[in-house]
């Protein structure tokens, strides 16, 4: 069986050059990003939990460049 991650990376995490050498030293066979890159600034309304959007949203890395980082 082939083990994936997803992770959710922002400038306060786990790097993704840290990240895909760790990964692929412990055997998983590839990782996934959510692509988060267009959160306002403001948020004008709440989840539905009714909570505010969480910091991390507007903190995520572009998915495209940190995979390439993770790929070299």
């Amino acid at each position: 069986m082939r083990v994936s991650i997803t992770s959710m990376l922002t400038d306060e995490t786990i790097g993704p050059l840290r990240l895909a050498r760790d990964l692929e030293e412990r055997g998983f066979a590839g990782l996934y990003l959510p692509e988060h890159t267009h959160i306002p600034v403001e948020a004008a309304s709440r989840l539905p939990s009714g909570e505010p959007t969480p910091r991390a949203y507007g903190r995520t890395l572009d998915p495209f460049v940190a995979l390439g980082q993770a790929a070299a």
